[in-house]
């Protein structure tokens, strides 16, 4: 069984399949006078039971005994396809980054106008977030082009941990726009998707560190990138509907090559035998 492809298959699909059931939630069982949701909606059964499988399928197969412990080992792909889906990613989180400076500038603006109502804690936490989104980007750009070209560099390391720290300092932010929201099926599934896709980097990143842990990182890559999917239903602001779709094009790109590594099949020959750049520049002046 090919894991490599069913599986980010799979959470693609159901991520899909999330995005319709929580649209069909919102307008079948959101009491908009009431500002909550209705009880015992069968959208939201549906909506729980389809989070409860994906979790339980992901649990089962990502099971490995054995596998990669090095970041190039584990995430190497001479394929330019990854390589793509890592430079989309990094222009959303660019994009992500500018909004939440912006809404995070607007805030402040509130604030000075009227302390007594406003908190400068909110614009402020958008404001740290959105600058450290985007610097993300540039982290997770950096770690796919080793992946690619299959040589680690100094500085790419060293940013590594970036994409894990803007997910905490993003879940901080999220907590303190929705702190005072009472309805918790607002955004519940917003905050789970950014706490599994900043668990995802974070595992991700371990394996330049010697703390590689596999089944934790596909595991929280494939339905962390499902969950930001189907948050995407609930129409966030530009900032947060372009952080998830980054996390979760990221996540699920570092799944796909981290699958395929431990579960195989390898990569073809001439793949394998692909000269890295420096290389490659060196037999062409020859």
């Amino acid at each position: 069984m090919r894991k490599d492809l069913i599986l980010p298959a799979l959470a693609l699909a159901g991520g899909a399949g999330g995005f319709f059931l929580r649209r069909w939630h919102w307008a079948g069982a959101y009491q908009p006078e009431l500002g909550l949701f209705a009880s015992g909606a069968p959208s939201l059964w549906a909506l729980l039971g389809l989070a409860a499988l994906l979790a339980l399928a992901f649990l089962l197969l990502t099971r490995a005994k054995e596998g990669p412990e090095d970041f190039l080992p584990a995430f190497g792909n001479p394929g330019a396809g990854q390589m793509a889906v890592f430079a989309a990613a990094w222009l959303l989180l660019m994009f992500a980054g500018a909004a939440g400076v912006v809404d995070g500038i607007r805030g402040l603006r509130l604030w000075r106008s009227a302390p007594e109502m406003y908190q400068m804690s909110v614009p402020a936490a958008r404001m740290l977030s959105g600058g450290l989104c985007a610097l993300a980007g540039f982290s997770i750009l950096f770690m796919g082009r080793m992946a690619y070209r299959g040589e680690l560099n100094d500085a790419a390391c060293r940013l590594a941990p970036l994409p894990a720290l803007a997910g905490v300092v993003w879940l901080f932010s999220a907590h303190l726009q929705s702190g005072i929201e009472p309805e918790l099926l607002k955004y519940g599934f917003q905050l789970a998707a950014i706490c599994l896709l900043t668990l995802a980097h974070y595992y991700t990143a371990g394996f330049l560190f010697g703390r590689a842990c596999r089944q934790r990182a596909m595991f929280f890559s494939l339905l962390g990138g499902a969950l930001g999917l189907l948050s995407l239903a609930d129409r966030p602001d530009l900032f947060t509907a372009s952080a998830l779709l980054a996390y979760s094009l990221s996540a699920l790109n570092f799944a796909k090559a981290l699958l395929r590594s431990t579960f195989g099949p390898p990569w073809p020959k001439r793949l394998e035998g692909r000269m890295p750049p420096a290389e490659e520049e060196h037999a062409d002046g020859a």
